[in-house]
């Protein structure tokens, strides 16, 4: 029987030096640890080495470290990581990858895996916030910004529910089951953090038989209980504050459709232009990791 020992959590920072309040962490049996009654907010990023890249999750880590203005504990879960090791705001909930089941998207059944290991282990939180290993803050946030409404368009694509890509299989089954019950289709896969409700969350693992059954949980969440609602924003890079996208290597080159080169709108970005910087596979390459590290000063 082990017991695990979770970190204090981050304190935003302020303009004036507060006292600091000393709290005391209680440890149970089973690695399921209670938080002090100043909870802070659970920032879960899922994490798995062998579809990392170069040192995206020590980014990202130093993008909430430096920009978000909340009471925060930052979960890694799934594989552990030496910048777990970096701080009293961060910690990491192992949870080894499921089996792969024919037919199914094993990265989603990872999440919903990787979620309940999180919930056992703040038994007493009401949501927290998920977000990926390659999304990095780069202007000052908070709460509201993530659980503002984004959409990524107003319905899912019609793929291929036979598709041998598994994530458009995913997208297939999730577009069917929503129409099925009548539910909007719109995409909520938008790449930033989002905030969830582990109330709800639960409520769809049992449901949908999510251990087994695999969907993209971020649209089915947000379609079913936000549904009759207008999402705040559909995302543009052209005219919203949220992302800037990285989708090319070659970013010392002209952006298509500007004038300017792809680490200029990078730097553009961190000058209040966008919240965070994401990128995609293709996207990670030398001069973005260069990029990022003079950033965060790392």
């Amino acid at each position: 029987m082990t017991t695990t020992k979770i970190p204090t959590a981050a304190k935003a920072p302020s303009a004036k030096p507060q006292p600091r309040q000393e709290t005391k962490i209680q440890e149970v049996h089973r690695g399921i640890a209670l938080l002090p009654k100043n909870k802070p907010i659970l920032v879960v990023i899922p994490y798995c080495s062998q579809g990392a890249q170069g040192r995206e999750i020590e980014y990202a880590v130093a993008g909430w470290r430096k920009h978000f203005k909340e009471n925060f504990l930052i979960v890694l879960a799934g594989e552990d990581h030496p910048v777990t090791k970096t701080g009293d705001d961060i910690c990491c909930i192992e949870s080894p990858r499921v089996p792969g089941k024919e037919g199914q998207y094993r990265q989603h059944l990872d999440y919903v895996s990787c979620f309940r290991k999180v919930r056992q282990a703040f038994p007493d939180q009401d949501g927290f916030i998920f977000v990926a290993d390659d999304c990095y803050a780069v202007n000052d946030f908070d709460l509201a910004d993530v659980q503002t409404l984004k959409i990524s368009g107003e319905s899912l694509l019609n793929f291929d529910l036979n598709s041998d890509n598994p994530w458009r299989r995913d997208v297939a089954k999730t577009r069917e089951l929503l129409l099925r019950e009548g539910y909007p289709t719109r995409n909520y896969t938008t790449h930033l953090p989002q905030w969830f409700e582990w109330r709800k969350l639960e409520e769809l693992w049992r449901r949908y038989d999510m251990d087994n059954e695999s969907y993209v949980f971020e649209t089915l969440y947000y379609n079913i209980y936000c549904g009759d609602r207008k999402p705040f924003w559909k995302l543009n890079f052209a005219t919203d504050h949220f992302k800037c996208v990285v989708n090319r290597s070659d970013i010392d080159t002209i952006a298509p459709g500007n004038n300017v080169t792809g680490l200029e709108l990078l730097k553009r970005a961190t000058e209040g232009w966008k919240l965070w910087i994401q990128n995609t596979v293709d996207g990670w390459s030398p001069l973005l990791d260069q990029f990022l590290a003079q950033y965060y000063g790392i």
